[in-house]
């Protein structure tokens, strides 16, 4: 039986999304015993914690996550997920803000191109590929109908083809 862990990792402790004060989430790992220590003494302000019963290593953190999680959620509603980023890169560990899809569509590296629609011209999320350096360009939205008759011909076609080779 095994139970759901969302983002946290099936066989490292700790790793996992920790809400900060702001209320946003900032994901990390500790993928070694030299993090662990980094963790304990630049993060969680907690040097006696890394050889502590029930966190010495990674199996023991895996045996003792639900203690472990309270420690470092304690730690994260502290302060900021700006300032637990910089406290993260300091200690030298892998770490990234947890999006919601509305952060990610803000996100200053997307690149947005500009679309007509039968309303008007809309700003959306450009497509990913660059060919050629090209700026990349779509199709205007067409109008409800617009395209029906087309369709209705090209369907009928394929049927009187099917019927004729039946």
């Amino acid at each position: 039986h095994t139970l759901r862990a969302g983002v946290k990792h099936p066989s490292l402790a700790p790793y996992g999304a920790y809400r900060c004060a702001d209320g946003k989430d900032v994901i990390f790992s500790v993928q070694n015993d030299r993090e662990w220590v980094n963790f304990c003494e630049k993060f969680l302000k907690q040097p006696e914690l890394t050889r502590a019963p029930g966190f010495a290593d990674n199996m023991e953190r895996l045996g003792h996550r639900v203690q472990l999680d309270e420690i470092i959620e304690r730690r994260f509603s502290e302060i900021s997920c700006h300032e637990a980023m910089q406290e993260l890169e300091a200690a030298g560990l892998a770490y990234g803000r947890l999006n919601e899809v509305a952060d990610v569509s803000r996100h200053p590296h997307i690149r947005r191109v500009q679309v007509g629609t039968p309303e008007g011209t809309v700003e959306t999320i450009a497509p990913a590929a660059i060919f050629n350096s090209e700026r990349p360009w779509l199709r205007p939205v067409p109008a409800l109908g617009a395209h029906t008759e087309a369709i209705r011909e090209e369907v009928l076609a394929l049927l009187r083809e099917r019927a004729a080779s039946a």
